[in-house]
C-alpha cells in the first residue's frame, strides 16, 4: 500500500507520527478499545504510524463549517498506549460526545472523523461530526473508501486564509494590539507562519489569557502557546511556568474544553521532559 502520509525533513515536525507500530500495539488496542480495527488502516500505519496527510480533503454532499462540498481531514492519529487513538474516549468525552462505539482518528474537537461501530463491529463506517452545527453524518461506507476519496483541494492565496493581510511579524504585531476579535485572531495565525519573534509571541498570548476574555482568542492562544513551547520553539523556563500557571488557573474557571485540553498537553510535555 503506498503511504498516504506528507513526509518533512525533519519528522521531529510531524506530532502525530508515533514511534513505529508493533503487532502488540495493534493487539493491545483492540483488547482496550474493545474493537476489530480495518485492515487498510492497520497497513497504513505500518507504513507510518499516523501523521499529516500528503491530501487533506474529502468530498461531501453537504454544506458545513468548512467548506460547501468537502470536509478537511489534515491527519490520522496513530497507535501507541496512551496516545493517538487511546485519547479517543477521553477527546470525545471532552466534547460531549457521549457515544460508546466512535473511535477518532482525526480531528480538532470542532469537527471529528471517527471510525463508527454502531451498525457493523467488524467493519466500521467513516462518520463525520461537526460540533458547532451539532451534525453527525456518515460519509463512507468503509475506511478504505474514506483513503480512496482522500483529495487536495485548489489552493488558494494562504493572504485569503489570514484576514487578507500581509503575512509578515510587523502587520501581525499591529494587529494583535488592536480590540476587534477578528484582528487579533488573526494577526496570532500571521505571526505564528512568520516563525520570527516567537518568544515575544509566547509572551503575547500569556497576555492574551490573562486580560482578554474573548473565550475565541483565549483557545487560540492556548492552543498556540502550548504548540510552541511542545515544539522548543519556545524554551525560556519563565515563560514556561507562567504558561503552565496562567492555563492552570484558566482550568479552574468554566471555560470551553479547548483550554483545559491545553493545560494537559503542557503537563505532559513537561512531565516528558
Amino acid at each position: 500500500m503506498e503511504s498516504i502520509f506528507e513526509e518533512f525533513e525533519d519528522m521531529d515536525f510531524d506530532e502525530y507520527n508515533l514511534n513505529e507500530l508493533t503487532e502488540g500495539d495493534i493487539l493491545d488496542a483492540e483488547t482496550n478499545l474493545n474493537i476489530k480495527l480495518p485492515k487498510e488502516y492497520i497497513e497504513l500505519l505500518k507504513i507510518q504510524n499516523g501523521g499529516y496527510l500528503k491530501y487533506n480533503a474529502l468530498p461531501v454532499s453537504f454544506k458545513n463549517s468548512y467548506a460547501d462540498n468537502h470536509i478537511a481531514v489534515d491527519f490520522l492519529f496513530g497507535i501507541k498506549e496512551n496516545e493517538g487513538i487511546y485519547k479517543s474516549k477521553y477527546l470525545l468525552n471532552e466534547w460531549g460526545i457521549k457515544e460508546k462505539d466512535f473511535v477518532t482518528i482525526s480531528g480538532d474537537g470542532h469537527t471529528w472523523i471517527v471510525l463508527d461501530y454502531r451498525k457493523n463491529k467488524d467493519e466500521p463506517e467513516i462518520t463525520f461530526i461537526d460540533t458547532e452545527e451539532n451534525r453527525t453524518s456518515v460519509i463512507f461506507k468503509t475506511f478504505k473508501e474514506m483513503i480512496e476519496n482522500l483529495y487536495e483541494p485548489p489552493t488558494e492565496d494562504l493572504s485569503d486564509y489570514i484576514g487578507g493581510y500581509e503575512l509578515s511579524v510587523e502587520r501581525a504585531k499591529e494587529l494583535c494590539k488592536s480590540i476587534d476579535t477578528e484582528d487579533i485572531l488573526d494577526g496570532i495565525s500571521i505571526w505564528v507562519c512568520s516563525y520570527k519573534d516567537l518568544t515575544e509571541l509566547a509572551s503575547t498570548l500569556i497576555m492574551f489569557l490573562e486580560t482578554n476574555s474573548d473565550i475565541y482568542i483565549q483557545e487560540s492562544a492556548s492552543q498556540n502557546l502550548v504548540e510552541l513551547i511542545s515544539d522548543e520553539f519556545v524554551t525560556d523556563e519563565i515563560i514556561i511556568k507562567k504558561a503552565l500557571h496562567i492555563l492552570g488557573s484558566v482550568e479552574d474557571s468554566e471555560i470551553n474544553s479547548d483550554i483545559k485540553y491545553s493545560h494537559k498537553l503542557l503537563l505532559d510535555f513537561i512531565n516528558r521532559n
